[in-house]
């Protein structure tokens, strides 16, 4: 009797725990249909037999951390710079981050191989919000409530309630032409989508099209914290100013312009790269009054410091028919008036943003330019020298010096000196003055206008510029003077002349002071 007692006492007590054991498995799975039971997005994978299971996360440390290829750093900015390549079946996107220490985050695209449409941007918003766009029929900037749109403006700007907004520069495809030039391809431009869906949230899309293996598809998003101020003349409202008529184009590798006539290639809807980037100085001159303009400056300038090559400057890729013709220069030569000016932008930077924010692209820069006038230099009557306009690596003769030319060259590196104060570019400076000032009366022609150039021969060749040279000859006597030192005698009297000659012939433009 008592072993049947222990043995149903023992039964009792099995099934006490095995009932445990069910209430305990039971718990741990959720009802059907519940949220907890919805599959997760990517199906696990199975584990090989002899592998041990992976440590199962337990937080945000275990995240992989983003490590930036490069930190930008001045007295007011840090850009940390993150790359990447993505592949997507028959294309790939290369990106270029620019993550600035004020909240804003640019980034650059570029598509490259074969597909009908890329998609560069996919979000999906459950807050409102407006849409800014330009409105090319009207000539100026719409805005309308967030909701289902379609958008083929340059720009389109998304502000959400919350304060966060997309600056979205919409794709545009270029088909790549000889001598680093590019045929833009204005029936490819892209999109920007918004749908509203049934759950009443707004799905944004932008799309680029017609990529090709012969072709390329730029974008850019700028994506910041705070809405744009619309009350004055913002930075999306300025690039569409520089690409609506066609002039120039920003693509992934830097600020390209319409190709002249005379390069090689040329053609309509032709553009090249200009080591001359004027939209940066325009985004330059909005960084008091404008929140997004630092990211858009920094990555701008990035991308020209990529495009400087083994010398020191940045090329003018394709040929010119003139240059090839008269002195044997080819394609990828040194234009010494839009590195000047390359230059004068970084300078510029390097004063606002506190800093030389990209001291190794200008010190490269300087180095060769110094070298280049101790080597090429043409010695005027009392020690001066004439910088030549160009120069190419297998130039066959010496190119010729224009004044508008000197006396940017000159001024720049005035600037330059104050800058990183150095007397060795104080001095060659001083130079170049002095070469303006032995050749001084040379240049005036006799109707009182400007030769253009004269040729290391001495030879003056006619066809100078209606006002930029007078402008340029201004800004270098306003500089000497800003200095304290006295007015110069030459310049006065070379602006005194081009004066008359611009009075005459109604040319406006110049600066009156």
């Amino acid at each position: 009797m008592r072993k049947k007692l222990t043995l149903i006492l023992i039964l009792i007590l099995v099934l006490v725990q095995l009932c445990a054991c069910d209430r305990q498995q039971a718990e741990r799975s959720p009802a059907a249909g519940s949220e907890a039971a919805a599959p997760a997005d990517k199906p696990s994978e199975a584990i090989p037999d002899g592998t041990d299971a992976p440590d199962e996360p337990d937080g945000t440390d275990d995240l992989p951390v983003r490590m930036p290829e490069r930190v930008l750093t001045s007295d007011k900015y840090t850009a940390e710079v993150y790359t990447d390549t993505v592949s997507y079946g028959q294309y790939q996107i290369e990106s270029r981050e620019y993550a600035v220490s004020d909240g804003v985050s640019a980034v650059g695209y570029r598509a490259a191989g074969r597909s009908s449409y890329v998609r560069f941007f996919e979000q999906t918003v459950t807050e409102a919000g407006t849409v800014w766009y330009y409105d090319k029929n009207a000539g100026d900037w719409r805005s309308q409530a967030l909701g289902d749109g379609l958008y083929a403006s340059p720009v389109v700007v998304v502000e959400l309630a919350s304060g966060q907004t997309y600056f979205l520069a919409l794709p545009r495809t270029f088909a790549l032409r000889e001598n680093g030039s590019r045929e833009y391809l204005p029936e490819q431009d892209g999109i920007l989508r918004t749908t509203k869906t049934r759950s009443g949230d707004i799905r944004i899309t932008m799309d680029g099209y017609g990529l090709t293996p012969d072709c390329v598809t730029d974008a850019l998003i700028l994506t910041a914290p705070f809405g744009l101020d619309w009350s004055v003349d913002n930075c999306a409202k300025a690039w569409v100013t520089y690409v609506k008529n066609g002039d120039s184009q920003w693509c992934f590798d830097g600020y390209y312009s319409k190709s002249p006539s005379n390069y090689i290639p040329s053609g309509e809807n032709y553009y090249y790269c200009c080591a001359a980037s004027y939209c940066i100085r325009g985004y330059l001159g909005r960084m008091s009054r404008c929140k997004e303009a630092p990211a858009l400056i920094i990555l701008s300038l990035d991308a020209m410091s990529q495009r400087q090559n083994q010398y020191g400057y940045v090329p003018t890729t394709p040929g010119s028919e003139w240059l090839q013709s008269d002195y044997g220069i080819g394609p990828g030569f040194y234009d010494t008036r839009f590195n000047t000016d390359l230059l004068e932008i970084y300078i510029s930077a390097a004063r606002r943003f506190g800093g030389n924010l990209f001291e190794d692209t200008v010190s490269r820069y300087l180095g060769f330019y110094m070298q280049l006038a101790d080597t090429s230099h043409i010695t005027t009557e009392n020690g001066g020298w004439l910088i030549p306009d160009y120069w190419h690596p297998d130039e066959l003769t010496a190119p010729h010096t224009s004044l508008n030319h000197q006396a940017s060259e000159c001024l720049a590196l005035y600037h330059a000196a104050d800058l990183l104060n150095r007397k060795d570019l104080r001095e060659l400076a001083d130079r170049m003055l002095l070469a303006i000032e032995d050749t001084g009366s040379g240049w005036v022609m006799p109707d009182h206008n400007f030769y253009y150039s004269v040729k290391p021969d001495g030879t003056y060749v006619e066809g100078d510029y209606p006002y930029l040279t007078y402008n340029d000859l201004y800004y270098l006597q306003e500089y000497l003077t800003g200095q304290g030192r006295e007015e110069n005698e030459t310049l006065t009297y070379l602006m005194g002349e081009k004066l008359q000659w611009m009075q005459n012939h109604g040319v406006t433009g110049y600066e009156k002071g």
